[in-house]
């Protein structure tokens, strides 16, 4: 039941009861996105680090066992020219201290190399990464363009449109006022024969 209510949640939001779950996942998607490029900036570095680590408690090891394996060839020569049970007893401890740091000496060589191989699968799988999120970045761009570019036409063809309207509206609007006028100018050229016009019957003036 809790898994359920959980992934209730994340699909549908309280606030938004009637949102369709796939634009919640697109939102999903997008955030994830956003957390893997941000983890990616300290990706390779870790693993660098964890190498550089590596080599550095190597070197220690190293450092510490070549001291160790000096104190146990000194415990050495001290326990036959002595031969007391105090010096067999120091040189005992000396050659356990030196096995001890000769096994650690292996584990942080394979720690080392370890670290090495992780860097080493680490590198490609980043450049993946890079390449996979150039080309969404490229996609989303080029997306966003069309989606502005079908804007602008549709614009286009809506301002083209409503044009041929205006001048078909026109066009009707003048054959409709022609229309209507040309029983009147029939009425009045009936008229005028019928009704011819009379000459006037003013004499001229002698000058």
């Amino acid at each position: 039941m809790t898994m359920v209510k959980t992934t209730k949640t994340i699909l549908a939001p309280a606030n938004e009861p009637n949102r369709h779950s796939i634009e919640e996942l697109e939102e999903q998607f997008h955030a994830l996105q956003k957390r893997m490029a941000k983890a990616r900036k300290s990706y390779l570095t870790a693993h660098k680090q964890a190498v550089e680590l590596a080599r550095r408690e190597l070197k220690s090891v190293q450092a510490r066992l070549a001291e160790a394996r000096t104190s146990a060839a000194k415990a050495a020569v001290a326990a036959r020219v002595k031969g007391t049970a105090s010096a067999n007893n120091q040189l005992k401890k000396a050659r356990a201290a030196s096995l001890l740091l000769a096994q650690s000496l292996g584990d942080a060589r394979d720690t080392l190399i370890t670290a090495q191989s992780k860097l080493y699968a680490a590198k490609p799988f980043d450049r993946k990464l890079a390449a996979r999120a150039r080309v969404l970045e490229k996609f989303e761009r080029d997306w966003e363009k069309k989606i502005r570019e079908e804007a602008i036409a549709q614009a286009l063809r809506a301002r083209k449109a409503a044009a041929r309207r205006r001048v078909i509206a026109k066009a009707r609007a003048v054959k409709k006022s022609v229309k209507a006028a040309a029983p009147r100018k029939a009425a009045l050229k009936a008229a005028g024969k019928r009704h011819p016009a009379k000459k006037s019957s003013k004499k001229k003036r002698t000058p």
